[in-house]
């Protein structure tokens, strides 16, 4: 039987990080480059959750946590109405 190793998920992790990188690089629209951001963050997340996995801490999923805050605060944060 196929068995999915810590290894498949930081090459799943890099392929990811790239398009998000070279979709940055290359695209000019912002919500485009937002998304190629959170892209990017997505897969630091999923190395910081191999990671945990591997070593058998809880390290990672405390740091993955903190992303994830990060990325709906600067949602909310570009969502609000401004005033004019």
């Amino acid at each position: 039987m196929f068995e999915v190793t810590t290894d498949w998920y930081l090459t799943l992790s890099a392929i990811l990080f790239s398009i998000g990188f070279f979709g940055m690089m290359i695209r000019k629209n912002a919500l485009i480059m937002f998304m190629c951001i959170e892209l990017m963050l997505n897969a630091v997340n999923l190395t910081f959750i191999s990671a945990s996995k591997h070593f058998g801490q809880i390290d990672g999923q405390i740091a993955v946590f903190f992303v994830l805050v990060v990325a709906a605060v600067s949602y909310t944060h570009l969502t609000l109405p401004t005033k004019a």
